[in-house]
C-alpha cells in the first residue's frame, strides 16, 4: 500500500506543475487584413466580427477538411511545413453601421449572438439589431467597480469586462470585481474571453494566454479558493515576436481570433483546445506513464493479498 501511496504522490507532483507553459501550446494558424480597424472582436458561428466605434464588419472563415482545422501551420518548431495544414478560406465580407455612440478605437469590445452586436460605451453594453444596426436597448447600465468596459464576453448568466488587467462581471446592473490577472510580459491587458466556464486573458505584445478558474484546480495538490490562474499557454509566432495584439474574441473554427489594428490573427490548436473544447486536455506523456505505474501498484498490492 506504501508503494502505491509513493506513486499516487508521484503522479499528484507531476500534475501540479500545471503553469507550466512550452511554445506548442497552441498555434498561429493564419491572418487576415481586411477593411476597417481589427481592433475590437467577436465571433459567432465562424463569422468573425471586427471594427471600431460603430464600424462594424464580417467576414466568413471555413477549411476544407473540419477535423483537421488544428493541425499546425508549421511543424519542427516552427520550420518545416505540415502537409495536413487547411488553409483558410475568407468570404462574405459585409459592413455595418450601429446607430448609437459606443467606445471608439482600441478601447472596446463586442459581443454577438443569432441576433445582435453588442458592443461598450463607458461602463455600459448597449445591444444593436445585427441586421440593421439599429439600437435596441442598454443590457448593462453600468457603473460599479469598472472605471471603463474595454473587453466584452458573456457566460453562466453575466456579462464578463474589464480594463487594464482586471476583470468585472455583471447581470445587467453595476459591474463587480472579480480578479486581476499577473503580468504576462505584455506591455499592458488587452484581451479577455469567457469560455466554457473559463476566463481566458491576454497581454498585448505577448505570446501568452492565461485560464483562469474559479475555485479548486484539479490538477494541482494545492486546494485553491476564489479565482486563480489555472495555467498559462504559450506559443511560437510566425514571422516574428512580440506582435502588438489587441481585443479578443473566440469562436471561429473553436480558436481565438486577435487582432492589431490592421491583421486579425487566428490562434488555437495545441494544449489549449483540449481545455476549451473537452475541459479535459490531454495528459502529458510523462503523466500517462506515472498513471500507467499507479495502476501497476495497484495490481501488485493486490496481487500479494490474494497471494496471502
Amino acid at each position: 500500500m506504501k508503494k502505491f501511496l509513493v506513486l499516487l504522490a508521484t503522479g499528484l507532483m507531476v500534475m501540479g506543475s500545471a503553469l507550466t507553459a512550452s511554445a506548442d501550446d497552441y498555434y498561429e494558424f493564419s491572418t487576415f487584413s481586411g477593411t476597417g480597424y481589427e481592433y475590437d472582436i467577436a465571433c459567432h458561428g465562424n463569422t468573425i466580427y471586427y471594427g471600431s466605434g460603430t464600424s462594424i464588419y464580417s467576414i466568413d472563415v471555413s477549411v476544407a477538411d473540419l477535423t483537421k482545422k488544428d493541425e499546425p501551420k508549421l511543424l519542427s518548431g516552427g520550420t518545416t511545413s505540415n502537409p495536413n495544414y487547411q488553409i483558410r478560406t475568407f468570404s462574405n465580407p459585409k459592413h455595418i453601421t450601429l446607430g448609437s455612440v459606443v467606445n471608439s478605437g482600441s478601447v472596446g469590445e463586442m459581443y454577438v449572438d443569432d441576433s445582435y452586436i453588442y458592443r461598450t460605451y463607458q461602463t455600459q453594453v448597449k445591444k444593436f439589431n445585427k441586421n440593421t444596426g439599429a439600437y435596441v436597448s442598454t443590457v448593462v447600465t453600468g457603473g460599479g467597480d469598472a472605471s471603463y468596459a474595454n473587453y466584452l464576453s458573456y457566460g453562466n448568466g453575466k456579462w464578463w469586462s474589464g480594463n487594464g488587467r482586471s476583470v468585472y462581471s455583471s447581470t445587467g446592473g453595476e459591474w463587480s470585481y472579480e480578479f486581476t490577472w499577473a503580468n504576462m510580459a505584455g506591455s499592458h491587458g488587452d484581451g479577455m474571453e469567457f469560455v466554457n466556464g473559463f476566463v481566458f486573458v491576454s497581454d498585448m505584445t505577448s505570446n501568452h494566454i492565461a485560464q483562469w478558474g474559479y475555485g479548486d484546480n484539479p490538477d494541482t495538490t494545492a486546494v485553491e479558493s476564489g479565482w486563480t490562474e489555472w495555467n498559462r499557454f504559450d506559443y511560437t509566432e510566425i514571422g516574428g515576436s512580440n506582435k502588438a495584439l489587441e481585443g479578443m474574441g473566440f469562436g471561429a473554427l473553436g480558436h481565438f481570433w486577435a487582432g492589431n489594428g490592421s491583421t486579425l490573427y487566428e490562434l488555437g490548436g495545441g494544449k489549449i483546445q483540449g481545455i476549451i473544447e473537452d475541459n479535459n486536455p490531454v495528459p502529458e506523456p510523462a503523466t500517462m506513464f506515472l498513471f500507467g505505474l499507479g495502476l501497476l501498484g495497484i495490481a501488485c498490492v493486490n496481487r500479494k493479498k490474494t497471494i496471502r
